[in-house]
């Protein structure tokens, strides 16, 4: 059973492989392709032209041209880029093409003449104006300006040094320019001047531009509109907050009084650095072993810097008798340790010995943001131990967060008071950093019941600072340290609208800067800093949307802009998009392309606008197809394109002709007529034909002999002017069955047919035997 389906699998396969082979026509197997005649190199050098546009639009100047050479393969696109810069032009995307064996590839990147815009400033923002130039064009002067009660003297701008220059039109400059209007009586205007002071938190090897601040005053003044800033930088200098003058002057050099009073003066303050050195001793002799200095800038912490080894017992460097018995938490100030403001030291002149058995505990209690007193609200006691010595004190310096005010001793830590104020009399008044006599003649301080114990309650007064809402009214606010800002929700829900912004402006937030950075808006859990805090009213014009109908830009464009009302997409949109094949013509307000839109109007509802293409110049090209002697061998194709473009063209399929390449390039350089022919050259044949032209066997390209066939006997050869070889045969009569090309093929097709029909009736009888 098995056996027999085995064969009949068999029979049927070989049926199914006959029927295939004898439908399947010879031609399948011949070569399709145009041969060509010239080997095809991998890699191919292209030229790219770099071309600036004339001010009457086009972009044939070759006095505007610049060359560069690229190689690319064969086969895959030019990567032609935009890599030059010239002032005053804007460079439009590059087309590509693919490159072909052969033919010219010069691919044109565009730079576009930009239109740039000089606005005038004069002193009454109702009448401010802009104007907009091709640049090198031509400028007009624009009309005075005309102000009740001031005389107008000359339109002014401020040149590279910061210093006011006449303007009078000219030239229009690769870059845009505000000019401001000067008057016999100047305007005048407000501007602010910022204080910053440099986070603890940066790292010492931060460059000005790394550098982070935060704002700790400001302050308002008035002069002439377009009058240079003025501010005096060094009036909040102190030890440990520095001015840096060269970032201030940086960033405020070209800066002028604008009348809109949006100027911005920023100050900034850097933090010095600290050298903490630990000097060892050699304890035999009790000299200077080593020293190891670190650094950081004042408020840093030391984390992850350096440690002390507490095995040593850390004194001041001008008094053993002062101790310091842990690592200092950041690079400030130490009392007794100061060598000078910037530097401290710790000396290791002993090792640390077994403490007493005698403790004092220091209880700290701290005033709550809310003004009511509450014990260290994690519950922390300070023991500290005393050593081998008759006399010890503490002391606590104050901080910007707290003033230690008061302390007195009781004999428990539970044993305290609430009441604290300057009448309390259990209340001893405390002034930061003073020394208290805690351990003294060998007995601690007020040991009431005699355990060698004593207890010293501490009370850390709350500081208050005053909180600044600037762009309101300027009220001001005084709060606890870390007393919440939401207290006073009220009064930051409704601020007061200044009378320098538009009625129609709403409020969207406090900032923590004056220039709404993100990330900078007031977080509804923050509370007061430890220092005196400005926040920033934000006012803003209701937004607008700009939906923008690109038609088809090759540039990326946005599909909407979102905008302050009464503002402009300036900063939005490029100024000249690109379009494969086209020149940008615009943008307009319609899709008729009959109202233009000025990207510096200020916008004040939604609205649309659509971008405008006109066509290339154009040109004509034409392609022959012609052998080497410049005979037609095919209908050319004829054509109109962009000038500069570059075409990629296949050559056409023309039998027993070999093409010189299968594709070319071909630059439209003229502005008349471009030509490209694709060379042909003619394949010779041999051919084996019986008298009367029967073929005996199938024609092959190339020059070759006569062949012996049976039955037949060769008569001759003859060779055409092309070049074609045709053997002659005769058929011997008696000898054999002639046997043509086709008679040999059709041999083939009754073989297979026999197998065929002999695999059916093989399958036939096995299935009647079956059953």
């Amino acid at each position: 059973m098995k056996k027999i389906r085995v064969i009949s699998f068999l029979c049927a396969l070989l049926m199914v492989c006959s029927i295939c082979v004898t439908t399947i026509s010879t031609a399948v197997f011949a070569d399709s392709s145009t041969p060509t005649t010239q080997p095809v190199p991998t890699t191919r050098t292209y030229t790219v032209r770099h071309i600036r546009q004339t001010l009457s639009g086009s972009y044939e100047d070759e006095s505007l041209a610049e060359y560069e050479t690229l190689t690319g393969n064969v086969g895959d696109m030019t990567q032609a880029l935009a890599n030059r810069t010239y002032p005053g032009f804007q460079a439009l995307i590059p087309e590509q093409v693919q490159i072909a064996p052969s033919g010219d590839i010069t691919v044109s990147v565009y730079y576009a003449r930009k239109k740039l815009t000089t606005y005038f400033h004069t002193g009454d923002p109702a009448q401010d104006f802009h104007l907009t130039y091709l640049y090198e064009s031509t400028q007009t002067q624009p009309a005075q300006p005309t102000i009740p009660g001031k005389v107008f003297i000359r339109w002014a701008y401020q040149d590279s040094t910061g210093a006011l220059q006449t303007w009078n039109a000219g030239i229009q400059p690769a870059e845009d320019m505000h000019v401001y209007a000067e008057y016999d009586i100047p305007f005048q205007s407000t501007y602010i001047i910022n204080y910053w002071y440099q986070n603890a938190t940066d790292e010492l090897s931060f460059t000005d531009a790394q550098k982070t601040y935060t704002l700790f005053n400001t302050e308002t003044k008035t002069q002439n509109v377009n009058s240079t800033v003025v501010y005096n930088g060094p009036q909040y200098d102190t030890t440990y907050r520095k001015y840096n003058q060269a970032k201030t002057d940086a960033e405020n050099a070209t800066k002028l009084v604008l009348a809109d009073g949006s100027t911005v003066v920023n100050v900034y303050y850097d933090r010095p650095v600290m050298t903490i050195t630990l000097v060892y001793y050699n304890f035999s002799t009790n000299t200077e072993e080593r020293r190891e200095s670190y650094q950081g800038i004042y408020g840093h912490k030391t984390d992850g810097i350096f440690s002390i080894d507490l095995t040593y017992l850390w004194s001041a460097p001008n008094n053993a008798s002062s101790h310091y018995d842990k690592t200092p938490p950041t690079f400030t100030e130490q009392q007794f340790f100061n060598v000078d403001p910037y530097h401290l030291e710790f000396h290791a002149r002993k090792l640390a010995v077994a403490p007493s058995a005698k403790k004092i505990h220091v209880i700290y209690h701290e005033q709550n943001p809310d003004g009511t007193w509450s014990r260290n609200p994690n519950n922390r006691i300070w023991d500290v131990d005393t050593l081998t010595y008759s006399k010890f004190s503490v002391y606590f310096p104050n901080t910007a967060a707290f003033n230690y005010s008061y302390y007195y001793w009781t004999n428990g830590v539970d044993e305290y008071t609430t009441d604290v104020n300057a009448s309390n009399p259990d209340l001893t008044a405390y002034t930061g950093g003073s020394l208290i006599v805690v351990y003294n003649n060998n007995q601690v301080v007020n040991d009431y019941d005699g355990d060698g114990q004593t207890y010293m309650h501490v009370y850390k007064t709350r500081n208050k600072y005053n909180l600044h809402l600037e762009n309101t009214d300027g009220t001001v606010l005084n709060l606890y340290y870390g007393e919440p800002l939401s207290n006073y929700q009220n009064i930051l829900n409704n601020p007061v609208k200044p009378s320098n912004v538009p009625s129609h402006y709403v409020f969207t937030g406090w900032y923590t800067t004056d220039t709404f950075q993100e990330g900078t808006k007031l977080k509804e859990n923050t509370t007061m800093s430890s220092r005196d805090r400005f926040i920033y009213a934000k006012w803003e014009e209701p937004s607008v949307n700009v939906t923008v109908v690109s038609n088809g830009a090759t540039s990326l464009l946005p599909a909407t802009v979102t905008i302050p009302m009464m503002s402009s997409v300036r900063k939005d949109i490029p100024n000249i998009p690109s379009k494969d094949g086209y020149w940008f013509d615009g943008w307009y307000k319609d899709p008729a392309f009959t109202q233009p839109f000025d990207i510096n109007e200020s916008i004040a509802y939604d609205m649309t606008i659509y971008a405008k293409w006109v066509n290339r110049k154009p040109t004509s090209w034409r392609i022959r197809y012609i052998d080497d002697q410049g005979r037609v061998l095919a209908q050319e194709d004829t054509g109109n394109d962009n000038l500069f473009t570059v075409l990629f063209r296949y050559g056409k399929l023309i039998p027993d002709y070999a093409v010189d390449y299968e594709s070319k390039n071909l630059t439209l350089s003229s502005d008349q007529m471009n030509l490209l022919d694709f060379i042909y050259t003619y394949r010779v044949k041999t051919n084996w034909v019986t008298e009367d032209g029967t073929p005996i066997k199938e024609t092959v390209y190339g020059t070759f002999g006569p062949e012996v066939f049976d039955g037949y006997v060769y008569v001759s050869t003859n060779t055409a002017i092309n070049g074609d070889t045709t053997h002659v045969y005769r058929w011997v009569v008696g000898i054999s069955t002639p046997k043509t090309a086709d008679h040999n093929q059709m041999a083939w097709y009754m073989a297979i047919l026999c197998l065929s029909s002999l695999a059916v009736v093989s399958i036939a009888y096995m299935k009647k035997s079956y059953r």
